[in-house]
């Protein structure tokens, strides 16, 4: 194992400062921890489904205990967890109420005119987050340019905050009409509730969310506002957890755009964090890449398997994230969940990870997931009452898995019952033997991971022949090469630790803060002052934020971009601004960068229509995180030679040399077929692929 103690008395107080990353997956709990002196410590637990911060302080004791760090040298906390979209899935959220212009009251449940199954007269759409009775209006109106046209009721927004709390409702969603333009509406309905409900929190779209298109604003705010209670608790009781473990750092949480944010912000704006973990992989898996600037990262976890894609600018991000969707084909499903407009890194996720469960439907034919065994029961193979069998079951029987090397021994499986669950649910009723039944989930397996794979890619006319795979959590490596092979991708990277990657990428993480303003101005006629004016704005509040994360000034990134549309168009295009000051000149820079990326993303473009710029939106970050890159110099001596019978995807059973990740020196060069253990996962290499282990420690493998 790559762990080193660390040492106790003097020398640990010599500015030897610890930063631990904890990523909350559906199966297990990651922990990684560093220090100044290139330590790295790896736990994995499993998931408390009922109180993930049960994992969490789990974790973080174990790191203190077992492993002799020192409290008081913990220096930071990020945090990474899939609470946001568990409680909307589950609809395991609180009362919520939403108050919004007379007239749109039924804005959520009208939505858009998009049908998530266009030839289905029978679609049921999930039902709104908040209840009509909960729902409630008040008498105003402002013009889309900002002009008041009806002054707000202010008796009846008295009325409406005294029903909310007779209610018993503590959570208020504030959404009225244009207030993107001006927000002084729902700035006085702040100040009534704040004077007639004082303890309910409160989330004004205005503040989360200047931007127009009245549905999705509504729902991003109502979002925000059900997910508040639960990440003020959590996040409270995760810090008093640590409090008492004596570690008093300050936590940060990863957001879905790739950057953190201190926990008081978190709480506010939880509708920021929902892609929180597989995001943290995504940034990893950057760093691992060997300086390619064409990466598909694949992160397999317990429940699901997510890939997203890295070019020369950055992340692939999209706006138009949907939580609590359906998914097909590896993309979700437009119209079948709740619109969130924050940022998201645009991940491809399909149900299929360890923990997938396969089955035999009545017509005998043989699924993976997306039902899973998570964490409890878990894999029959886990031994704690689970009896379906599942994609880690079938792996154990085909010899992929070590059943005492896992967990660097702590998770003992059990191949006996792995054996009897396969034959009894998936070979039985198909009428073959437990190996072709066993090899028969791992073909689907890889069928529905590459599925996710070109969804990334080839569906968004990229070619994944000219890009670097990086393989990571607790499965991607089992899988990775035959993935691979059947994409026709010619170099794959299993960065070490794969199976704790997001934790690892928590660590990487920079602070970050994005703010958007709709404009709603014809490029030609814009006035690059008002647009300077409202960039310093947002800037100026992002960099209040991360001057109380602890960012210096002089650390301060900033990038702008304008979003921009031909007139008549429905949706816009991000373009970045190559000045720092926004000028008459940069303004045009930006209209015929427009036409260029206009053309290259649609295959077409218009230069003599107008450019209308939509939004003006701020990227402001501090300094990105660093890990240690020397592990490779622990590699400790290689013990006894072991081999075991493993099967491939052609059903043919092979003996394969079985090495530990951690006696593989920096250089060492190697061929399959063969398995390399690892405390966290196991890296399977097929015949005719060859590895060789690079200066980040990671293993390269050719096919």
């Amino acid at each position: 194992m790559y762990e080193i103690p660390l040492k106790t008395g003097k020398e640990m107080l010599a500015k030897n400062m610890i930063r631990v990353g904890i990523d909350i997956g559906g199966t297990f709990t990651d922990l990684v921890a560093t220090d100044e002196k290139h330590s790295l410590w790896k736990i994995k637990v499993l998931t408390k489904p009922t109180d993930p911060s049960i994992g969490a302080l789990g974790a973080v004791r174990r790191l203190l205990e077992k492993e002799g760090a020192d409290p008081r040298l913990v220096r930071v906390v990020t945090h990474a967890t899939t609470l946001a979209s568990n409680a909307l899935l589950t609809g395991n959220i609180p009362k919520t109420a939403l108050v919004t212009t007379s007239g749109f009251r039924d804005v959520l449940e009208i939505g858009r005119q998009n049908r998530p199954e266009l030839y289905n007269l029978q679609v049921e759409r999930l039902p709104p987050l908040v209840p009509r009775r909960y729902r409630f209006e008040v008498q105003e109106r402002i013009t889309y340019d900002g002009r008041v046209l009806e002054p707000l009721d202010t008796s009846q927004a008295v009325r409406v905050a005294r029903r909310i709390r007779r209610l018993g409702i503590g959570t208020v969603a504030v959404c009225l009409l244009h207030s993107y333009a001006n927000p002084r509406h729902e700035k006085k309905l702040g100040e009534i509730f704040r004077r007639e409900h004082p303890s309910a929190r409160l989330s004004l779209s205005s503040e989360l969310l200047p931007e127009f298109r009245e549905y999705e604003r509504t729902s991003t705010t109502v979002v925000n506002a059900c997910l508040q209670p639960l990440f003020a608790v959590y996040l409270k009781k995760l810090e008093e957890g640590l409090e008492e473990l004596g570690v008093r750092a300050p936590v940060f949480v990863m957001q879905s755009n790739s950057g953190t944010v201190l926990s008081h912000q978190a709480s506010l704006e939880p509708a920021r964090l929902i892609e929180s973990g597989p995001v943290a992989g995504a940034v990893a898996s950057k760093f691992y890449a060997g300086g390619s600037e064409s990466i598909v990262s694949l992160d397999v976890g317990g429940t699901t398997s997510k890939a997203g894609v890295w070019s020369g600018r950055g992340f692939e991000v999209t706006n138009e994230y949907e939580v609590g969707g359906c998914l097909h084909g590896g993309s979700r499903v437009e119209g079948s969940g709740y619109p969130v407009r924050f940022p998201v890194v645009d991940l491809v996720e399909v149900g299929l990870g360890g923990g997938s469960v396969a089955w035999v439907n009545d017509a005998l034919v043989l699924h993976v997931g997306p039902q899973s065994a998570g964490a409890s029961p878990g894999p029959a193979c886990y031994g704690k009452g689970g009896r379906l069998p599942t994609l880690t079951d079938a792996s154990l029987v085909l010899g992929r898995l070590s059943p005492s090397f896992l967990l660097g021994g702590d998770l003992r499986l059990k191949p006996e019952l792995a054996y009897a669950a396969v034959a009894e649910l998936v070979a039985k009723p198909l009428r073959m033997d437990v190996i072709d039944g066993a090899v028969g989930v791992l073909r689907i397996a890889v069928a529905k991971i590459v599925e996710a794979l070109r969804a990334a890619t080839v569906e968004k006319g990229l070619d994944p022949r000219k890009m670097t795979l990086v393989a990571f959590g607790g499965a991607g490596p089992m899988f990775t090469c035959e993935v691979a092979e059947q994409l026709e991708i010619e170099r794959i990277v299993v960065p070490p630790a794969a199976g704790l990657l997001s934790s690892l990428g928590l660590l990487l993480a920079e602070p970050l803060h994005d703010s958007v303003r709709t404009v709603l101005k014809d490029a030609g006629d814009v006035n690059p002052g008002e647009l300077e004016t409202i960039f310093r704005k947002m800037e100026g509040r992002a960099a209040d934020l991360l001057h109380k994360e602890g960012v210096k000034q002089r650390e301060v990134k900033y990038q702008r971009l304008l979003e921009m549309r031909y007139q008549g168009q429905s949706y816009e295009l991000p373009v970045p601004l190559l000045g720092r000051i926004v000028t008459v000149g940069v303004v045009r820079s930006a209209v015929q960068d427009f036409h260029r990326i206009h053309q290259t993303k649609y295959g077409y473009s218009q230069p003599g229509k107008p450019v209308e710029i939509v939004n003006v939106r701020s990227y402001c970050k501090g300094k990105p995180g660093t890990i240690a890159r020397v592990m490779g110099r622990l590699a400790r001596e290689e013990g006894p030679r072991k081999s075991r019978r493993v099967w491939f995807m052609d059903g043919h059973g092979i003996e394969c040399q079985i090495l530990q990740r951690d006696t593989l020196r920096l250089g060492t060069k190697g061929k399959g077929p063969c398995v390399i253990e690892d405390y966290d996962s196991t890296l399977v290499i097929p015949p005719g692929a060859r590895y060789v282990i690079d200066r980040n420690c990671s293993a390269s493998i050719a096919i």
